[in-house]
């Protein structure tokens, strides 16, 4: 770019731009966000941190804000000076594709001004259409190093997000941000959030949608200083972190509060002694409560509510991506507690743990989190739930513990003396819990047999007072990557001489699994890095 267009762009800004000088305190209390140097005509974003962006060229400013000049506010270099100079602002997502004059690689732009390489002229049309190239602007080669390179676009299904879509099935806009993308409610919408209605890109792909609609302008669309989306998903196993929400129909009643906060309270205690204290949970962070927006919850016939994903995703609208976990109780019936008869209920969202017998999951996204989020419990009705004795509230934190241990266990087969893969140790048809059968005692099954050692094994659950809650065996916490194999002792069950004996006392064999047969049908613990 020439010297003579720096110096015409900067006469235009200084021309085009309204209002005159101003002499303002505190920029955010005043609502101002966009300043113009007197002296140079340079333009800036102003962040919610006070720290100042400057747009390098036009195109750059028009790929946010059109040809709208009306509120950038002119000021002295004096005045500007009391703001520190941040980075760059880049192009925005969803806009151009961009390239620089001395490379003829094409790019996409993504949050957080990450380029991602366009492999191919035939992916290009494939999702811009046959007119891509207008598309393209060249960015000075002096400005690349404001951007980061991301991952290549060589397919239709690696389509860039923080782009505006339109779907062709149903006519209607979105804005795509990961695997899940959000309506806007009008095409007035999405002008009010800059993007022009020819910035969409055209496609019959559908995505999962999430319920609550975009209304007028939205600083989640709208945000030119977004960070990159990451993947931030992990392996933590021993500072993990808890949110607790609560959601409510119509109205909810103080009790119903009360109740939620006493299981919330011993959470983190009960926890440290399910691992005999090698691994804790924050659960410090404030109780969520929730009243149904109309996007969260869906009455059915049977008077049991759903419990949409669009709650967890309005709670990360308001709140960072660190927990592991969310907690969710309810003041009404969910489904799982109608269809199965489930107290409560583990919903996976991401594991990348491996050695455990699970796969590798990762449907973050779909939740509002970049990975982070591990799984969301729904502990459902809390009013069935008896907190005012330690009886009562201990029950009600075994479910959680229970819930919290399905991150890990119950999954694993091992490896018999045949080579073939064998699932005694869990319990069918779920092969999600430990078998009745199971030698240890745990919250995710088994009944610690204790031998007679006259043919006859006694259910250890019997001996367990009323007010004991179950432990994590040393089994689970092997999967939670707590114990080192190296220390892991054979695992015993028994196998009843009666098939499917329920009695305290039974007649049966014992057997013993080795953690060498659990490795060899699962692998090493360990985490997945291909991230």
């Amino acid at each position: 770019m020439s010297k003579n267009f720096f110096k015409s762009y900067f006469s235009l800004f200084f021309i085009i731009a309204l209002g005159g000088i101003f002499c303002l305190g505190d920029s955010a209390s005043a609502g101002f966000n966009l300043f113009r140097s007197q002296q140079s005509g340079i333009i800036y974003y102003l962040d919610s941190r006070n720290v100042r962006h400057t747009f390098p060229n036009q195109l750059i400013y028009e790929s946010w804000y059109g040809n709208n000049f009306s509120g950038v506010i002119t000021v002295s270099n004096k005045y500007l000076a009391q703001y520190q100079l941040g980075k760059n602002m880049t192009v925005r997502p969803g806009t151009y594709l961009v390239k620089i004059q001395t490379l003829p690689t094409v790019y996409a732009v993504e949050q957080g001004a990450v380029l991602r390489a366009i492999d191919n002229e035939d992916v290009a049309v494939e999702i811009y259409g046959k007119s891509w190239a207008k598309r393209v602007i060249d960015i000075p080669d002096v400005f690349f190093n404001d951007y980061t390179i991301g991952k290549t676009i060589s397919r239709v299904s690696d389509t860039p997000n923080n782009v505006l879509f339109y779907n062709q099935l149903d006519k209607k806009y979105y804005f795509k941000a990961g695997e899940l993308v959000e309506p806007f409610d009008s095409a007035k919408s999405v002008t009010a959030n800059f993007f022009k209605l020819s910035d969409a890109i055209v496609m019959s792909r559908s995505y999962a949608v999430k319920q609550k609609p975009i209304i007028g302008f939205s600083a989640v669309v709208f945000n030119p200083i977004a960070k990159p989306l990451i993947d931030n998903s992990d392996c933590e196993n021993k500072k993990l972190k808890t949110a607790v929400i609560f959601v409510a129909d119509k109205e909810y009643a103080s009790d119903e509060v009360t109740r939620v906060q006493k299981i919330k309270d011993k959470i983190s205690d009960q926890y440290k002694i399910e691992t005999n204290s090698l691994s804790q949970m924050d659960v410090s962070y404030p109780l969520n409560i929730t009243l149904n927006n109309g996007y969260i919850l869906g009455r059915r016939n049977d008077g049991a509510i759903d419990v949409y994903n669009e709650l967890i995703n309005n709670f990360y609208e308001n709140n960072e991506d660190i927990f592991d976990f969310i907690v969710v109780f309810t003041n009404f019936k969910t489904p799982e507690e109608t269809d199965s008869n489930e107290i409560a209920h583990f919903s996976p969202v991401t594991n990348v743990t491996e050695g455990i017998g699970r796969n590798i999951l990762k449907a973050g996204q779909m939740y509002g989190s970049g990975g982070k989020l591990k799984g969301v419990i729904m502990m459902g009705n809390i009013n069935k739930y008896e907190t005012e004795t330690t009886n009562g509230l201990n029950k009600s934190l075994e479910y959680v513990m229970h819930e919290f241990l399905h991150q890990w266990a119950a999954y694993i087969p091992f490896q018999d003396a045949d080579g073939n893969l064998n699932y005694d140790l869990l319990r069918s048809p779920d092969k999600s819990h430990w078998n009745y059968y199971a030698g240890f005692v745990s919250p995710e099954g088994g009944s610690g047999w204790i031998d007679n050692h006259n043919g006859t094994f006694t259910n250890a659950l019997v001996g367990m007072s009323q007010q004991q809650i179950r432990t994590y065996s040393q089994l689970d916490l092997y999967l939670m990557g707590l114990i080192p194999y190296q220390l892991m002792d054979p695992i015993m069950y028994i196998k009843p001489a009666t098939p499917n004996d329920m009695g305290n006392v039974i007649k049966a064999t014992a057997q013993y699994v080795t953690i060498d047969q659990i490795i060899k049908a699962n692998g090493q613990i360990g985490c997945y890095h291909n991230n």
